[in-house]
């Protein structure tokens, strides 16, 4: 497996130290997360760099204020009010650590919380952390469907080829895109060209 140490810009120590404070906040409260984005993808393909932190977590809307009092405690920057207002009714929010932006999500779809149910753990930065499997990371990056997530689907194609699970992906997105739309049509012609 590639290093995420290897794939930290010129700046990260102020990533280490986001996520560090961020994993062991959501550890000591107890709140079910799985990390996603280029910390959990380098993790299963090559290394590239990433300068932000991406989590998918579970809080009940009772738990949030206390949970962001918690991370403000360890020196993220949290507007209180806004970063509540969009985590409840955006589904995702972004606070801040330093320099470092930190991509809050909940399972706002089913194939969401289906991430978070198979989550795996890695070791990242030194730390036994929950991430999203390799098929997991792919639905949520066809979610998206942003240059780098378009990137990172060709990477797990490639990185995994037909150990992936294929129709567990398609059965995921077509829960949320149409079947014959042009997400679709993307990930089957990035199957046939990096997974066939």
């Amino acid at each position: 497996m590639p290093s995420t140490d290897s794939s930290l810009p010129p700046a990260g120590s102020n990533l280490r130290q986001a996520f560090e404070s961020l994993v062991t906040t959501f550890d000591e409260r107890g709140i079910r997360y799985a990390i996603t984005g280029g910390l959990a993808v380098v993790q299963h393909t090559r290394p590239r760099t990433t300068d932000d932190v991406d989590a998918l977590l579970t809080v009940t809307q009772v738990e949030m204020p206390a949970l962001f009092d918690a991370l403000r405690c360890r020196g993220f920057t949290v507007d209180f009010a806004e970063r509540l207002r969009e985590f409840r009714d955006d589904g995702i929010t972004t606070i801040l650590f330093k320099n470092v932006i930190v991509d809050l999500l909940r399972p706002v779809i089913p194939a969401y919380s289906h991430v978070l149910d198979r989550a795996v753990t890695a070791n990242i930065l030194g730390r036994q952390v929950r991430i999203g499997s390799a098929e997991r990371l792919v639905v949520l990056k066809l979610a998206a469907m942003r240059p780098q997530d378009e990137a990172d689907i060709q990477d797990l194609l490639a990185a995994y080829g037909n150990r992936l699970d294929l129709e567990f992906i398609r059965a995921e997105l077509d829960t949320f895109a149409d079947p014959n739309g042009p997400t679709r049509e993307k990930f089957e012609t990035w199957v046939k060209q990096f997974a066939g």
